[in-house]
């Protein structure tokens, strides 16, 4: 009988450890996940989606919400998040606001009372001042979430929308590739400009191929038999990359800044939450009288 229990339990255990271990290798670490989604999201924390901040929206839809709720990221974030998690392009839910392009709140300063409710409502930290005195916005560091604007009590801050780059276009193509090869026997720097050209489009592929090495000597173009602008194109892929990195750099950087706040906030809520009520300081100046 004895032998019978220890049989089945460890059969037991065994089942249980296959099933987690099923599960772990069909389903992706929830964290792994939420952080993954996070990092396609614009990190403006503007809370128009309907959660505090960017990371929170990230673990709704990871847990199956929506992903067409941030106005800041538009249809590109919803295209990126749909092919990201294989679900239906959706268009962006008009009840949460219209997509609007990058912007900058912008503090007319002669205005400002120095009331500091600004201050508090930004989720980045971006505006810096002091009670009655003038308040300014780090343009570096706005978000343009346009959390700051509804506190002012005097309306003296504006959204401004920031001069955007033009988009780049490629050179215009008149003769197919060929693959002969001859560009990459050229190259000096052992690339493979015939990869580069096919995969302009796709950024990915060309950090993966090593476009950054790319010294633009023009000599892939020189043997090219079908006359393609390789280094023009190139040059554009380039500056599609250089812009990704600056708008993924960015967003870190505001994450960060927001993450930072809302660590300071709650060490003060925690702080306050820890001081003695009155009744606590006079129960202990009390047992010090004593003791004396």
């Amino acid at each position: 009988m004895v032998v019978d229990v220890v049989v089945l339990t460890g059969l037991g255990l065994i089942a249980a450890w296959l099933l987690t271990a099923s599960r772990q290798r069909l389903t992706p670490a929830t964290d792994d996940l939420v952080e993954q989604i996070n990092q396609k999201l614009p990190q403006t924390q503007c809370a128009q989606c309907g959660y505090p901040g960017c990371r929170p929206y990230a673990e709704a839809i990871a847990a199956g919400e929506q992903i067409n709720k941030c106005p800041p990221g538009g249809e590109a974030t919803i295209e990126v998040l749909a092919d990201f998690l294989g679900r239906e392009v959706l268009p962006l839910d008009q009840s949460v606001g219209e997509a609007t392009p990058p912007a900058v709140a912008v503090i007319r300063e002669q205005e400002c009372i120095g009331c500091t409710l600004c201050i508090p409502a930004c989720p980045v930290d971006a505006i810096i001042g002091a009670q009655g005195q003038m308040h300014t916005v780090l343009d570096s560091a706005c978000t343009g979430c346009d959390l700051c604007r509804e506190p002012c009590p005097v309306d003296c801050i504006d959204l401004v929308v920031q001069d955007t780059m033009p988009v780049p276009v490629f050179p215009t193509v008149q003769t197919p590739c060929i693959n002969c090869g001859d560009c990459a026997i050229a190259c000096p720097k052992a690339l493979q400009p015939q990869l580069l050209f096919w995969y302009r489009q796709d950024t990915d592929r060309t950090r993966a191929l090593h476009l950054s090495d790319c010294i633009e000597c023009r000599l892939c173009d020189r043997v090219c038999p079908s006359d393609i602008p390789l280094t023009n194109t190139f040059q554009v892929t380039k500056l599609i990359t250089r812009r990704e990195d600056d708008a993924k750099s960015a967003a870190q950087v505001a994450e960060a800044r927001f993450i930072a706040r809302e660590s300071r906030q709650s060490n003060i809520a925690t702080r306050v939450v820890k001081r003695p009520s009155a009744n606590d300081r006079q129960a202990l100046l009390d047992s010090l009288k004593e003791s004396s």
